[in-house]
């Protein structure tokens, strides 16, 4: 049977609202709203949140500058963003499941399968915070894991960016829009709209991938849930 079942990636953007940086209650219950509409139609969401807003690691040009410690304060962030977003949706009436790549006592717990489907069986979403556990790794390639874990369809892309182009829009005005591409294509003409392991990962799994606008109008998140025509489709 079909499951519905689609993993959102989301930058940590999305939650700091309008503000500089830091969160937004505003923001992450804005798009609760959006997501509780969304659930009751029959379709299943799982989340894995940026930290972004929080801390974006520091410059090379540091010296001294500790790789290892830099991301785990990232991963870090990734849960303050998540319990900030479970808060809400709570609030909407939604129930929630945390799983984190890092287990912190009495706050997440690392990833369960099992605890995952329960939580899709009460028409609940699941956050996925703190990577996958470890550094070097962003959180692209956490999407494509947590959406191999979880038999998700899709994975679609939150941006601030219509979708893919050849080259950044913002920059250049004659930038080609693709609104479909292969993996292949990404990866031979170097876009760079994800980290090359969770490109690859995706690829040799046949995860299909949506790059979309959520910024774009007040149903971007709804409209990419239905098959709507937004953003860039990847396919292998």
């Amino acid at each position: 049977m079909k499951k519905n079942r689609y993993l959102i990636k989301l930058s940590g953007e999305i939650i700091k609202g309008n503000k500089e940086s830091g969160v937004s209650f505003e923001a992450a219950d804005n798009l609760s709203k959006k997501t509780a509409l969304i659930l009751k139609k029959n379709i299943q969401l799982g989340f894995v949140i940026g930290g972004g807003n929080i801390f974006r690691g520091a410059s090379k040009s540091i010296q001294g500058y500790n790789r290892l410690l830099g991301d785990q304060v990232g991963m870090v962030s990734t849960v303050i963003n998540a319990l900030v977003l479970s808060e809400r949706m709570q609030a909407n009436g939604i129930p929630v499941l945390l799983q984190s790549g890092i287990k912190i006592d009495g706050i997440v717990d690392l990833f369960d399968k099992e605890k995952v489907e329960e939580i899709f069986k009460k028409k609940g979403v699941v956050i996925f915070c703190g990577g996958i556990g470890n550094p070097y790794f962003s959180t692209d390639t956490t999407s494509a894991l947590r959406a191999l874990q979880v038999e998700a369809e899709w994975i679609f892309k939150a941006t601030k960016v219509d979708g893919i182009y050849n080259k950044d829009p913002k920059k250049f005005p004659d930038a080609k829009f693709y609104d479909t591409i292969t993996y292949d294509e990404i990866l031979e003409k170097k876009l760079g709209i994800m980290d090359l392991s969770s490109i690859i990962l995706m690829k040799e799994n046949n995860i299909k991938l949506k790059v979309f606008n959520i910024f774009d109008n007040q149903d971007a998140l709804e409209k990419v849930c239905f098959g709507g025509k937004i953003g860039t489709t990847v396919i292998k």
